[in-house]
């Protein structure tokens, strides 16, 4: 071999070697520190792996079965645990990471992450993750986190029961960024987002449990598929266990769509929730409540006040229910079965659900269904969140209805039956968190009340004949057919629901009008 060409193939050899020993060395150097970060966490974080591959050309970085775990700072327990397949890091900038103190990165992806989560009260988990969040003091730039094929399990330490259950996760983020330099109250900023969860199970308190088949969010709609809401007992089951009385719950919701979702933070702490619209399509609620089992005399807020105290902003212009069917049922009696309301074709148009408006603005919900399978109900409710006396405003139209199809619930739960037609009713409640009055007008025809004995079936004749003296027949002995209440003031239980306070001026309007003269004073 020529003397020129010897030294250029030394010279292109010792080149080479020299990097191929440069590029060792870097790789260990930068293994070396990167192992030196991933050790140096917060006391109460560890994160433990079989092996890392590191690809300097491509700034490509892989854990191998990671495995995070996060322990509570007060409780020195294990709060929560991460095991994956893999945490693969592609297109990491070596020259921001050493120079510029900045994570720069292509991807993340989280490889068939198991996320185990300990629920226990005694915890800050708030803290816990401010204080993860206040030590990362690099800038972070990533244009994609990749969450693929994911699980969570949430366990109650108490009881060692399982809180909430996911199957499948999948997550995409783009454009995430966290900057050190400004002091912007947001964790961090990102441009798009998509997830995709599949089979949640999650507990809702003690005696309920929640059923989503499949939930998808990204930047502009949530929608959640075959929701079901549903007690963990059985109807006996339930009063056995209960000490005062509580609904047993069985819903079922097609599809949910919510638009234009916001969600604000302080830290880690919820601060606000917006949205243009939620539409609810095609709900089934069936609710049943014992009352043999003992009430519960806690007072219970009106509407307008539960929007008021919460513990953070909303502000959810319309709300829209499609083609909903609820059944009620209540079991007064021992011997008898539970008596039934039913609200079939069931619409409703809620707007500004918020506690953010102003003075002036009023929270509307608009009803139409039909009650007892074929009578047609409209309903106008409205209040003023902002009120504290809580004032409130209920308008209902009802059309015809055949007494006798109230009788289900009337005779096991009253031991009276209903006869004859009520044509049209109309009532406006003006009323408050204490009192109300009641303006109502009836035309009907035909109306008896029967008493009946204590077997629910045999008439008493001598009750009966006294409570049909006090009631009018027929509305048409007046000049417009219609008989009016002279109600002056029902007072609220405030140990029972609103219903429960509707109902009363219902019975108070329509006894006043029946009873009464028919006329309502000027």
């Amino acid at each position: 071999m020529p003397d020129k060409n010897r030294k250029i193939f030394i010279g292109l050899t010792l080149f080479i070697s020299l990097l191929i020993a440069g590029l060792i060395i870097t790789k260990s150097v930068v293994k070396n520190k990167l192992e030196k970060n991933l050790t140096s966490l917060p006391e109460h974080i560890s994160l433990m792996y079989e092996n890392v591959d590191i690809n300097l050309l491509s700034g490509d970085i892989n854990l191998k079965k990671p495995l995070l775990t996060i322990k509570g700072q007060t409780t020195k327990e294990i709060n929560a645990q991460v095991d994956m397949q893999s945490l693969a890091v592609k297109g990491f900038s070596y020259w921001d990471y050493f120079f510029n103190s900045t994570l720069s990165i292509d991807n993340v992806e989280f490889n068939a992450p198991k996320v185990t989560h300990y629920y226990n009260k005694l915890t800050d988990t708030d803290k816990g993750s401010q204080s993860i969040l206040s030590k990362l003091n690099q800038t972070i730039n990533i244009k994609n986190i990749a969450v693929n094929k994911g699980q969570l399990k949430v366990y109650n330490v108490e009881n060692d029961s399982i809180i909430s259950e996911v199957n499948k996760i999948d997550f995409l983020m783009t454009n995430f960024s966290k900057d050190t330099s400004t002091k912007s109250s947001a964790l961090f900023n990102f441009e798009t987002s998509s997830l995709i969860i599949k089979d949640i199970k999650h507990q809702v308190g003690e005696y309920e449990n929640l059923y989503v088949d499949n939930l998808s969010i990204d930047n502009n709609e949530v929608v959640l598929s075959n929701l079901k809401l549903k007690t963990k007992y059985s109807k006996k089951e339930l009063s056995k266990i209960i000490e005062v009385e509580r609904d047993y719950f069985d819903l079922e919701i097609p599809k949910i769509e919510i638009k234009n979702q916001k969600l604000d933070f302080s830290n880690t702490k919820l601060i606000g929730v917006e949205c243009n619209s939620i539409t609810i399509n095609n709900p089934t609620f069936n609710i049943y409540r014992d009352k043999l089992v003992a009430d519960d005399l806690v007072e219970k807020d009106l509407y307008s006040k539960m929007l008021r105290d919460l513990n953070f902003k909303l502000n959810i212009d319309l709300i829209t229910v499609l083609n909903g069917t609820i059944g009620y049922q209540e079991k007064v009696k021992a011997q008898h079965v539970a008596g039934k309301l039913d609200f079939t074709a069931f619409n409703a148009k809620l707007t500004k659900i918020s506690n953010t408006y102003l003075d002036t603005d009023k929270t509307k919900i608009d009803i139409n269904c039909n009650f007892m399978d074929n009578t047609p109900l409209k309903v106008e409710w409205s209040f003023n969140v902002n009120n504290v006396n809580d004032d409130f405003v209920f308008k209902a139209d009802l059309g015809n209805l055949n007494a006798d199809s109230l009788n289900e619930f009337m005779k096991p739960n009253l031991n009276l039956k209903l006869e004859g037609d009520l044509i049209k009713t109309y009532f406006t409640i003006d009323g408050n968190s204490t009192t109300s009055k009641i303006d109502l007008e009836t035309k009907y025809n035909k109306f008896d009340v029967i008493i009946l004995k204590e077997n629910g079936q045999e008439k008493n004749k001598l009750l009966s004949g006294l409570v049909n003296l006090l009631v009018s027949k027929n509305s048409n002995n007046k000049p417009d057919h219609f008989r009016k209440s002279n109600t002056k003031k029902v007072t609220r239980d405030k140990t029972k629901s609103v219903f429960n306070f509707v109902w009363k001026n219902t019975q108070a309007g329509l006894l006043s009008a029946m009873a009464g003269d028919g006329k309502k004073d000027n």
